[in-house]
C-alpha cells in the first residue's frame, strides 16, 4: 500500500476544500437564465434616432448614455442565433425570442415565438444615446424605468409602474393601472401629459420651469411644495351640480374623450388577448389529440386573464389650473383614482 506524505495529504485536503467552495459558483453559472445581447447603430447618427419597443408583457429598463449604439440585453434569446446544444442539435421550431433591427433611424425591438405570452417575466436592459426618442407599448403588464434619456417620450402601458428619471424634453405617458413618477433634469421644452386611470402621479420639476398647468383628479388630492408666489393657481370644482357652467362642461367633455380613448385601447387589447387565448386552446387541443409532444403547452407561462374594460365613471372631481413662473410649456396631469403631487426639485 502506498503511503502518502503529510505534505501530500495537506495539499489534497486544500484542493478538496477549494473544490467545495468553487462548486456553488459553478452551479450558479449553470443555473443562470439564457439570454443574449444585441447591438445596432442608427443609420443617421447626426439626427436623433427613435427606439420602438412593443411588448406583450415584460420588464424594461432604458438608460441614456454617451455612446452611439443601441444595446439590448435580455433574458430572452436573440432570434436567429440557432445555437447548437452539447449533443450537436439545434432547434427548428421557434422558441420565444427577441429581435433588434434598425431602419430609417428607427431601432425596433420585437418578439417572435410560438407563445408570446411566455414573455411574462422577461427582462430587458437597454442602453440608447441620450437624445433618442422613445415609443413604448406594453400591452398587458410590466414595469418600465427610463433614466437619462433626453429625447421625446411616448409611453402607453396597461399594468405597471412608469418611472422616468432625469428626462429633459417631452413626455406623453398613459397608464391604465400603475403609478407614474417623473423627474426632469432640465425644464421641459415641449408639452407634457401624464395620465393614469388607477395610480398616483408624482412629478419633480426644476424650480425655474415656466409652464401652464392643468391638474385633475377624481378620487385623490392635488398637492405641491412650490411657493404661492411661484405657482399661481385657480381651483375649479367639477361636479354634476356645477356642470351647467360652460368651462366645466368643456372640461368634462375633454376628460370624457380621454377616458373613452383609454377604454377603446383597452377593449382592443382585450380582443387581442381573447384571440390569443383561443389560439392557445386550439393548439393545446391538437397536442392532446396527436399526443406527439409533452402534455403541458408552456410550463410556467399560463395565458393571462383578459382584463375587463372599466365602467365609465360619473364625471366630477377636482381641477386645478395655473401658471408656474408666469407660464410657458403646457403640462397636464390627470388621474382618475390617485393623488397628484407636483414637487420643486431640490
Amino acid at each position: 500500500m502506498k503511503i502518502l506524505s503529510r505534505s501530500t495529504l495537506r495539499l489534497t485536503s486544500l484542493l478538496a476544500a477549494a473544490t467545495l467552495l468553487l462548486a456553488p459558483a459553478v452551479r450558479a453559472q449553470d443555473d443562470e437564465p439564457a439570454g443574449a445581447t444585441a447591438r445596432v447603430k442608427f443609420s443617421d447618427p447626426a439626427k436623433p434616432g427613435t427606439l420602438r419597443l412593443i411588448l406583450p408583457w415584460a420588464e424594461a429598463r432604458i438608460t441614456g448614455t454617451d455612446g452611439s449604439e443601441v444595446v439590448v440585453t435580455s433574458s430572452l434569446d436573440q432570434k436567429g442565433r440557432a445555437e447548437v446544444d452539447s449533443d450537436g442539435f439545434r432547434r427548428l421550431d421557434e422558441d420565444v425570442t427577441f429581435e433588434l433591427i434598425e431602419k430609417d433611424n428607427i431601432a425596433s425591438i420585437s418578439i417572435a415565438g410560438d407563445n408570446l405570452w411566455a414573455t411574462h417575466g422577461a427582462e430587458f436592459e437597454i442602453q440608447v444615446p441620450r437624445n433618442t426618442n422613445l415609443v413604448i407599448r406594453t400591452e398587458i403588464g410590466g414595469d418600465l424605468d427610463v433614466e437619462g434619456v433626453e429625447g421625446d417620450l411616448d409611453i402607453s402601458c396597461m399594468n405597471g409602474e412608469v418611472n422616468l428619471t432625469d428626462i429633459a424634453s417631452s413626455a406623453v405617458v398613459n397608464s391604465m393601472n400603475g403609478e407614474i413618477r417623473a423627474s426632469f433634469k432640465h425644464a421641459p421644452v415641449k408639452a407634457v401629459s401624464l395620465s393614469s386611470m388607477n395610480g398616483e402621479i408624482d412629478v419633480h420639476l426644476p424650480g425655474d420651469t415656466k409652464a401652464n398647468l392643468r391638474m385633475r383628479t377624481h378620487n385623490g388630492s392635488i398637492r405641491t411644495n412650490f411657493p404661492a408666489g411661484v405657482l399661481a393657481t385657480k381651483t375649479e370644482n367639477v361636479s354634476a351640480r356645477t356642470s351647467i357652467a360652460a368651462d366645466s362642461r368643456e372640461g368634462q367633455r375633454e376628460l370624457q374623450r380621454e377616458l373613452a380613448k383609454l377604454g377603446r385601447e383597452q377593449a382592443q387589447l382585450a380582443k387581442e388577448a381573447a384571440r390569443a387565448a383561443v389560439e392557445e386552446a386550439r393548439l393545446a387541443m391538437e397536442v392532446a389529440v396527436e399526443t406527439r409532444v409533452e402534455t403541458e403547452v408552456r410550463a410556467g407561462a399560463p395565458v393571462p386573464p383578459v382584463p375587463p374594460v372599466p365602467p365609465m365613471p360619473n364625471f366630477g372631481g377636482k381641477s386645478i389650473v395655473g401658471t408656474l413662473n408666469g407660464g410657458g410649456v403646457d403640462i397636464k396631469l390627470t388621474s382618475m383614482n390617485g393623488t397628484i403631487t407636483l414637487r420643486a426639485a431640490k
